[in-house]
């Protein structure tokens, strides 16, 4: 099933593809035409960079009816049916694929921002690295909830702090709709590794399934007729099981490196407050560097806008992430993994611990505040956190197909 599913994860998918016997295949609105041409840094599964970002939006205006979605990039029509931030709102232009210094002014750089009408927002999410995540989909609910008491217990208080609050951080656990917790997403909106994948093949691909219908142009009109499902579930499956065994990073200093300052940089990576969030080992999952709870990052780092039609839970309930919220993403790989924080905006990793605001203002303060060689230790350790690469010849060897099949009919513990 996990080479069925490399072989979807790899295929350029066309409108009327062979393998959607029910469906249209690609589109009609879609931002590539692969898995794998967006997952592919530091190998196959991983991040991506800045031209494969995606653009979200959210339209607060009064006396109109609240929305969010995604400005998919391309149209199987062709340029003049593509969706734009026009079709967001009139007065935006006519961009189908804007950059992200249009829609984020970055201190200290060159910004070319457009304004943004009174209630509208628009933002962008970068590529994720899939590896080790079937790993995270392992996870006992208990064990993340245990971190969320923990972080609560260690200020003495039970309720989360303010935007503001630069005290130890208080993560909170993203309770979906549906009563399970979230743990995939940039904002912790997916509970399954399962969930992930069929909501990613609609929203990016225009991959209809049972789960997630593939989205209409936002514009309202529908130049190409929705047909049967694109993906069944067992290509479903198929995918998942791919993703599900895709390697887990490891931590590993080449060998012209100074072990001993790599060590000096893991000390100060928790003397400094860094793994008070990305917490090394979370249930038995060794290495993950993230606690999976959503942190308040401040008002620098917000993102509005949803990966999906129908956001769960729904935008205006009281449980929805807040714009400044994100679920802590995990490190392990981040040597290979770059740009960083959830739009690409930090080229460096150096740049991005000094981006923490928030609950991570008090971590980038300190790391502010130690001299230049031991901030060169800790992003020297941060650099030994290194991506798989091409390993996924091992998945067939890892783990029968028994084990694989058992391990996507088991439900997950609470």
């Amino acid at each position: 099933m996990a080479r069925a599913g490399e072989l979807l994860f790899k295929h350029d998918w066309t409108v009327n593809d062979p393998l959607c016997s029910e469906g249209d295949g690609l589109g009609p609105v879609f931002n590539a035409t692969s898995c794998a041409a967006c997952h592919k840094d530091g190998g196959l599964g991983g991040a991506g960079g800045l031209d494969h970002n995606v653009t979200t939006f959210t339209v607060r205006i009064e006396g109109e009816k609240p929305r969010e979605g995604v400005v998919h990039a391309h149209h199987v029509l062709g340029a003049k049916f593509e969706e734009t931030l026009q079709s967001v709102h009139p007065s935006l232009p006519p961009l189908a694929r804007p950059k992200l210094d249009q829609l984020v002014a970055v201190q200290g750089r060159e910004n070319h921002c457009l304004r943004f009408p009174a209630g509208v927002h628009l933002s962008q999410r970068n590529t994720p690295a899939l590896f080790g995540s079937g790993l995270i989909d392992s996870i006992p609910e208990r064990a993340i909830l245990a971190n969320a008491r923990l972080q609560r217990a260690r200020v003495g208080k039970m309720v989360s702090p303010s935007p503001e609050d630069e005290a130890l951080p208080i993560g909170r656990a993203m309770r979906l709709g549906n009563g399970k917790l979230g743990r995939f997403g940039w904002k912790a909106q997916m509970a399954s590794l399962s969930d992930f994948v069929r909501a990613a093949c609609a929203n990016e691909l225009g991959l209809g399934n049972n789960s997630q219908a593939q989205p209409a142009p936002i514009y309202g009109h529908a130049e190409t007729a929705k047909a049967g499902l694109d993906l069944t579930d067992r290509q479903c499956d198929q995918l998942t099981a791919f993703c599900a065994f895709l390697p887990k990073p490891v931590e590993q200093a080449p060998r012209d490196i100074d072990t001993r300052k790599v060590a000096t940089g893991k000390k100060l990576f928790e003397s400094v407050g860094c793994a008070d969030c990305h917490t090394q080992k979370l249930g038995q999952v060794d290495g993950i560097y993230s606690d999976l709870l959503l942190h308040n990052m401040g008002e620098q780092l917000v993102g509005g806008g949803s990966y999906g039609e129908q956001p769960i839970p729904l935008p205006d309930s009281d449980e929805a992430p807040l714009p400044s919220e994100w679920r802590t993403p995990p490190l392990w790989g981040v040597a290979d993994t770059g740009p960083y924080m959830h739009d690409g905006r930090a080229a460096t990793l150096e740049e991005a611990i000094k981006m923490h605001g928030g609950q991570g203002a008090r971590a980038a303060k300190k790391f502010a505040a130690l001299p230049t060689w031991e901030q060169e230790a800790l992003v020297l350790f941060l650099k030994t956190l290194r991506a798989p690469g091409d390993r996924t010849e091992m998945l067939a060897s890892r783990r029968s197909s028994r084990t694989l099949l058992a391990f996507l009919e088991t439900p997950r513990l609470p």
